[in-house]
């Protein structure tokens, strides 16, 4: 309540400084209602905690406004977002898969809420915003994958003066989780035990992209997680159009990663790197792609959220020491029969996986034996469809299932599982 109330008077007291034609005319308002049904069934024998699931209801509103008049245009930005727990009780809500706040005695709150503000200015095509941030680049990404998105406190810049190029830069010191409504400091991942979760100050990125031509990206990262890691990435991508019919789109991404300053995760030593190649004929597209970890370490990653890596799942990472994983995927839009209809099947295998942490911790608790051979495998179906017409023309419909194994034990992060979800949505746009 306090926060919503100094917010309040915050934007009451700027309202009148800023408003004018270009402020009020370029602004955009729009609110999403977000139903989301997660259901993790775990089927390892070893796994005690049977299952996680939850039914929640969210409403996430985005305000933006336009820039005032002048060499220096001002804005401003407020984020709100609420939270309703349908069904799900503590029995079913295993930390990992929370999409609420929870109670001391373990159970989801009934409700939610949390809010946030960006200020903004411009110069030219230059930009900066400071407060509540979504970042989305190949070093830092606000996860968007649950209920409410998970955002960041800091300042970021974006500038696109120069031709053909933009340059970001950025630093943040604080993370409200998808689960949370507070600000918190910054967490390396301890996903599988590959590293110790420490706390770091902050994160700083800087980096840009530069586009040859529309269908031809390159981009240049690096990122410095405070006394932990510093982090460097390559990014190319390129779409080739044959003709109207056919298409080759390939993307290549590699990440290299070293402990920094006074190395709180100890040693940090991950070469990452994957790449995809997909072939689109017609309404079809085929994909294969490659994923290679090497060094002494896995990928590493802040906690909350996930690596910006082209193949991704929703169950585990495949970022594991020295794992190497190969991905087939098929895409076919309805677009002629259905518009609007979309299918997508993934299937992605991970060999050669190396867990030393988690055999040292089993060996010590003196309860399980790992299997010398380390795999993970899984396979997905997502069919999502967009209504294109109508008064319900905002309303997306994502059905997804993902059947997961590995044979990590009882005691990794990612176990062997089922999975389905459900999110409706629907957006105004005022």
């Amino acid at each position: 309540m306090k926060q919503f109330a100094l917010t309040t008077l915050c934007i009451a007291t700027l309202l009148p400084t800023l408003a004018n034609a270009d402020f009020i005319e370029d602004s955009s308002v729009s609110l999403t209602a977000r139903n989301f049904y997660l259901d993790r069934n775990f089927t390892d024998p070893e796994v005690t905690s049977p299952a996680a699931k939850q039914w929640v209801q969210g409403f996430i509103l985005n305000a933006k406004s336009g820039y005032t008049e002048g060499t220096v245009g001002l804005g401003l930005d407020v984020y709100a977002g609420a939270g309703f727990n349908l069904w799900g009780d503590k029995e079913y809500l295993p930390v990992v898969l929370q999409q609420t706040p929870t109670k001391s005695n373990g159970d989801p709150v009934d409700s939610f809420g949390e809010i946030g503000v960006t200020g903004k200015a411009k110069v030219s095509e230059t930009e900066v915003k400071v407060g509540t941030l979504f970042p989305v680049n190949p070093v830092l990404v606000g996860s968007p994958a649950r209920l409410l998105p998970q955002t960041y406190r800091g300042v970021a810049l974006e500038s696109k003066d120069i031709d053909r190029i933009k340059v970001e830069a950025g630093y943040v010191d604080r993370v409200n989780h998808r689960d949370s409504t507070n600000w918190e400091h910054i967490h390396l991942s301890g996903a599988n035990k590959k590293y110790n979760s420490v706390e770091a100050d902050g994160l700083y990125y800087i980096g840009g992209y530069y586009y040859l031509r529309p269908e031809t990206t390159f981009a240049l990262y690096h990122a410095n997680l405070d006394d932990v890691y510093n982090q460097y990435t390559f990014w190319a991508r390129n779409t080739h159009h044959f003709n109207e019919r056919y298409k080759l789109f390939n993307d290549f991404r590699y990440f290299r990663t070293v402990e920094a300053g006074a190395a709180k995760a100890g040693n940090v030593d991950s070469h990452h790197g994957n790449a995809v190649i997909a072939l689109g004929v017609d309404n079809h597209t085929f994909t294969t792609g490659y994923i290679h970890n090497s060094g002494e370490t896995g990928f590493p990653y802040l906690s909350g959220g996930e690596a910006n890596t082209y193949i991704d799942a929703w169950a585990t990472d495949f970022l594991n020491p020295k794992e190497k994983a190969w991905s087939v995927r098929y895409d076919y839009d309805f677009k002629n029969e259905i518009p609007g209809l979309k299918l997508m099947m993934r299937y992605t295998e991970g060999t050669e996986i190396e867990l030393d942490n988690l055999r040292a911790h089993y060996q010590a608790k003196g309860n399980y034996q790992m299997d010398e051979d380390l795999e993970e495998r899984k396979f997905g179906v997502e069919l999502s469809y967009q209504l294109q017409s109508t008064r319900l023309k905002g309303l997306f419909v994502r059905l997804r299932h993902e059947n997961y194994k590995n044979n990590f034990g009882p005691d990794a992060t990612f176990r062997t599982a089922k999975e389905q979800r459900v999110n409706i949505d629907y957006t105004w746009k005022f």
